[in-house]
C-alpha cells in the first residue's frame, strides 16, 4: 500500500500540475491533523494545498486496494468525514476529495461520480473537478495485477460457482449447499461470495448468497472471458446430414458415457437457441471416450478440410454440466455457450446475443 500511495501522490502531483494557474504549496501523504492536545485523528492517506488565484485548496485523497465498488464506498465514507473536517479546521476555501487505487473498474468510476468524487488510478484514469478546474482522462489500460486480480473471478473453479448461481439468480445459497451443488470446497465458494459482494453483484441476507447483478456479472465474465483450457483436435468424419446428426444424437446418449461428451459453441447454439449453422461440428469430450467417439463417428485426423473439433477440457466439471435436450444430442450450458459464441467472430457473437436474449434474460 504504501508504494501504491506514493505512485499515487506523484499521478496526482503531475495532474495538477498540468494547470499553470496552479501553485502546489505542499504534497504530502504523512499529513496529520489534531484538533486537541490530546485527540488525534486518523488521517487521509494523500494531502495536497494548491493555490489558484487567491483561493486556497485541499485536495485529499483516500487509496483503496483493491477499489472494487464495496470499498470505493467505503472510501467515500471516508472522505465524507475528512472533508467536513478540513472545512472546520483548515483554511481552505475548496476541499476536493479523491478516491485512488491501482485501478478503478468503470462502475467504481461511476460511483465515485454519483458521490460528487473525484477519482485518480495508476493506469491514467483521473477526474479532478474544483472551481474553474476540470482534469478528466479515461484509459482501457489496466495494470497486470490489477487485471489478474480482475479475472481471478472467474477462474475454473470460480466458473464453477458462477454457473451453478446463473442457473437460478433469485435463489438464496448456504455456503454448504452452494459448495456441493458446484462440487468444490467450502473455502472457494467462501472465496467467490466475498468477491461478488465486493464487486456488488450479489447480497448476503438471512437466507444466504444470492445474485442482484447477473447481467452485471455475465458482462463482467464475458469481457474476461478465456476458452476453455485443454487438448484440441481436429478430425474429418464421411457422415453427414441426417446420418451424422443420428450417430452423434446416438454417440453422446451412451448410458455409460453420460456426462462425458457434448456439443459445445455454434454445434450446441443450433440447439439451444438456433440462429446460426457453422462448418464446424465443436464437441467437448472426456480422453476417456474418445476411442469410442473416434469409432462411432468415423473420425479420421485432419489438418485441412475438418469438420469436427474435439476439445479435451483440463476441467472436467463443464461435462457434468451438460444440459439434455429431447431429441437432440447433450449439449454445453447456456451460459458455457455464450461465453463461447462471445469469442467468436461477428456473426458468431451476433448468435451469442440470440443466446442470451432467448435464455439468459433475467429482471
Amino acid at each position: 500500500m504504501k508504494e501504491i500511495e506514493h505512485e499515487l501522490a506523484d499521478a496526482l502531483r503531475q495532474q495538477l500540475e498540468r494547470i499553470p494557474s496552479l501553485e502546489i504549496e505542499s504534497m504530502s501523504k504523512d499529513w496529520e491533523v489534531s484538533i486537541s492536545r490530546n485527540m488525534a485523528l486518523a488521517r487521509p492517506d494523500i494531502l495536497a494545498r494548491v493555490k489558484m488565484a487567491d483561493r486556497k485548496v485541499t485536495l485529499v485523497c483516500e487509496v483503496k486496494e483493491p477499489a472494487y465498488p464495496r470499498q470505493v464506498r467505503s472510501a467515500i465514507d471516508q472522505l465524507y468525514a475528512y472533508m467536513t473536517r478540513y472545512r472546520l479546521h483548515d483554511d481552505a476555501d475548496v476541499v476536493v476529495p479523491v478516491v485512488g487505487a491501482s485501478w478503478l473498474s468503470p462502475e467504481s468510476r461511476d460511483i465515485c461520480a454519483e458521490a460528487g468524487m473525484g477519482w485518480l488510478d495508476l493506469a491514467g484514469n483521473c477526474r479532478i473537478a474544483f472551481d474553474g478546474v476540470y482534469i478528466e482522462r479515461e484509459t482501457a489500460d489496466k495494470p497486470k495485477p490489477a487485471a489478474r486480480n480482475y479475472r481471478a473471478v472467474f477462474s475454473p473453479k470460480a466458473g464453477q460457482v458462477l454457473r451453478t448461481l446463473l442457473l437460478d439468480p433469485k435463489r438464496a445459497w448456504k455456503v454448504n449447499d452452494l459448495a456441493e451443488a458446484s462440487d468444490v470446497s467450502l473455502g472457494h465458494v467462501s472465496n467467490v461470495r466475498s468477491a461478488l459482494r465486493d464487486r456488488e453483484w450479489a447480497k448476503v441476507d438471512d437466507e444466504g448468497l444470492h445474485l442482484t447483478a447477473p447481467d452485471a456479472l455475465l458482462d463482467a465474465w464475458c469481457d474476461s472471458y478465456e476458452p476453455v483450457r485443454g487438448k484440441r483436435s481436429f478430425w474429418y468424419s464421411i457422415l453427414h446430414g441426417r446420418q451424422w446428426e443420428e450417430t452423434l444424437r446416438a454417440a453422446l446418449d451412451r448410458p455409460h458415457a453420460a456426462g462425458h461428451a457434448m456439443l459445445g459453441g455454434l454445434s450446441a447454439a443450433q440447439w439451444l437457441a438456433p440462429y446460426l449453422r457453422g462448418n464446424m461440428t465443436t464437441l467437448y469430450a472426456d480422453p476417456a471416450v474418445m476411442p469410442e467417439l473416434i469409432e462411432a463417428l468415423k473420425l479420421k485426423p485432419s489438418k485441412s478440410g475438418a469438420n469436427v473439433e474435439v476439445i479435451e477440457p483440463d476441467d472436467p466439471a463443464i461435462l457434468k454440466e451438460r444440459v439434455e435436450i429431447p431429441g437432440a444430442p447433450p449439449v454445453s450450458s447456456p451460459v458455457l455457450t455464450y461465453l463461447d459464441l462471445s469469442r467468436l467472430d461477428d456473426r458468431g457473437r451476433e448468435a451469442a446475443e440470440h443466446l442470451r436474449e432467448q435464455l439468459l434474460k433475467w429482471h
